[in-house]
């Protein structure tokens, strides 16, 4: 009797360290997959600021050729597929500050309303 209780003993130990190799299975993969999002997210928001911030400089210069510039790519950008509500809000922004500006005169200057979101 005492052959058939370590079996069963064994039988059971050995499943629970299965059950438990399985569920550290499905912790990884959740855990890689989160960790896959969070860094496409980051590209993500680290080329939309390269984008945008290229269109602002541009938008803020002081030749005509570098505000055209700025127009065309802001516009080419918000017609992509992946536009967020992000980039539609910093085009607007953009299409507020440009028409603040005086054509050939550069500001440093613009609304604080340009700044909150909404």
């Amino acid at each position: 009797m005492d052959g058939t209780w370590a079996a069963v003993t064994g039988a059971v130990i050995s499943a629970i360290g299965a059950c438990g190799a399985v569920a550290a299975l499905v912790v990884t993969v959740r855990e890689g997959r989160a960790a896959r999002r969070n860094t496409e997210f980051l590209g993500h928001r680290d080329m939309w600021w390269q984008r945008w911030s290229w269109v602002a400089d541009r938008a803020t210069a002081d030749d005509d050729s570098g505000r055209a510039a700025a127009s065309v790519m802001a516009a080419a950008l918000v017609t992509r597929t992946w536009t967020t509500e992000d980039d539609t809000w910093m085009f607007h922004a953009l299409e507020r500050l440009s028409a603040q500006q005086v054509p050939g005169e550069k500001t440093n200057e613009g609304n604080g309303d340009d700044l909150e979101d909404g």
